[in-house]
């Protein structure tokens, strides 16, 4: 239920940037922001789960399990923080924290939020390549003063990496039933969170009960 929650969240958002988005290529008729928004029409959503997946199941092999890396840590975490670079970023990094949180409410996250205690030696480790916000960060350098102004550009990213972020919903969804967590010291409820680097809150993106 509480996961179902947070997609709804996510696709009521997609739905409110692409009708943004739409309504602005209206107006300006701009031929670069109408090639971006196809870009985004034509993204295919099983791919990109699948190699966000596999990526993942590799990286939690040759990284997060990995003693040259963690230092043998054994440490308890109840949150997984996965960030991303933007605008020019394409892939996730993460970071373990020992959140402290009681309640059994659906988490709500500030920026530097003190609750968050990192765990030494599972931070900054790779997670997946973000297929949808790769290719955007690879075409979109050199056309960004090509669109009406930096606006649109904000927009058009934000669209982008709603998108993303209900792939990586149905990613960490799968890499659930996978059972892809349980060799890691998680404490439940797991909560799963995403975000961009210096740039607001992070979002909770899913939570393993």
């Amino acid at each position: 239920m509480r996961n179902k929650i947070i997609l709804d969240q996510l696709r009521a958002k997609e739905k409110q940037m692409e009708q943004l988005v739409c309504d602005r290529i209206e107006q300006t008729g701009n031929s670069i922001q109408k090639e971006f928004y196809q870009r985004w029409k034509d993204h295919n959503r099983n791919e990109s789960i699948e190699t966000m997946f596999y990526d993942l199941r590799q990286n939690v092999v040759d990284y997060w399990l990995n003693e040259k890396y963690t230092k043998g840590s054994t440490t308890a975490f109840n949150l997984l923080y996965l960030e991303q670079d933007g605008l020019y970023g394409g892939e996730f990094t993460s970071f373990a924290i020992d959140f402290r949180y009681p309640s059994k409410k659906l988490p709500q996250f500030e920026i530097l939020d003190d609750r968050f205690h990192y765990i030494e030696n599972r931070s900054n480790l790779p997670t997946c390549v973000i297929p949808l916000l790769d290719v955007l960060t690879q075409e979109i350098q050199g056309k960004e003063y090509d669109f009406e102004d930096w606006d649109d550009v904000m927009d058009m990213y934000a669209l982008f990496e709603v998108t993303a972020y209900i792939d990586t919903h149905h990613t960490l969804l799968l890499a659930h039933q996978e059972q892809l967590f349980q060799s890691l010291p998680i404490q439940k409820p797991f909560y799963l969170a995403v975000g961009e680097h210096d740039a607001g809150e992070p979002q909770l993106i899913y939570v393993i009960e």
